[in-house]
């Protein structure tokens, strides 16, 4: 999930620069004052699994180039490991990890495929999670200002092939849906 911002927030900063037809290029990193939250919940409570942001701070060089009214990358992905993101505690990470069958893939993968301008304040990302072996696109608003893109969207867990956890012998059942909310301020 941790790439997965890293695209979106290398995405909307490439969305303010002016049009231009060749491959450009921008550095940017993450900065530890970002957020990545998977929120879901269950028939009793809700839960949130937050992403250590300091697994994704590295310095990274963007390829993009811009085609009428939206920026295209080559190569703009994000790998989150499964293992960075806390849940509260030990048993509750247990269950993410399991849900997630991080023995067998141990990162989500986010391409940020291109991203289209709405307005100066909104951006309009396409992106494609990899996810326990199966991808899926989407597309999902995302709001800009002073280098911090913030924004959230629905993943229904089945999409992937994943099924809801129950536990107590079925009287806790965990919903199918999750939401992923970012919040990522960057430094060029």
């Amino acid at each position: 999930m941790k790439n997965l911002l890293m695209c979106i927030c290398g995405l909307l900063f490439c969305a303010s620069l002016m049009a231009q037809k060749d491959f450009e290029k921008e550095t940017m990193r993450i900065l530890p004052q970002s957020e990545l939250i998977i929120a879901g919940s269950t028939n009793v409570n809700k839960f949130d699994c937050r992403f250590d942001i300091g697994l994704i701070t590295d310095i990274r060089t963007i390829k993009y180039s811009i085609e009428e009214s939206c920026l295209r990358f080559p190569d703009l992905n994000l790998k989150l490991t499964t293992n960075g993101f806390d849940c509260g505690n030990k048993r509750m990470n247990e269950d993410f990890q399991d849900l997630l069958k991080s023995d067998q893939y141990p990162e989500i993968k986010i391409n940020i495929n291109q991203v289209q301008l709405i307005s100066k304040q909104y951006v309009k990302a396409f992106i494609t999670v990899r996810l326990a072996g199966k991808e899926n696109i989407y597309n999902l608003p995302v709001q800009i200002e002073n280098d911090r893109f913030k924004g959230k969207f629905r993943m229904n867990i089945r999409d992937f092939g994943l099924e809801p956890p129950t536990k107590a012998l079925g009287l806790i059942e965990v919903d199918e849906e999750i939401e992923v909310q970012f919040n990522l301020l960057i430094q060029r």
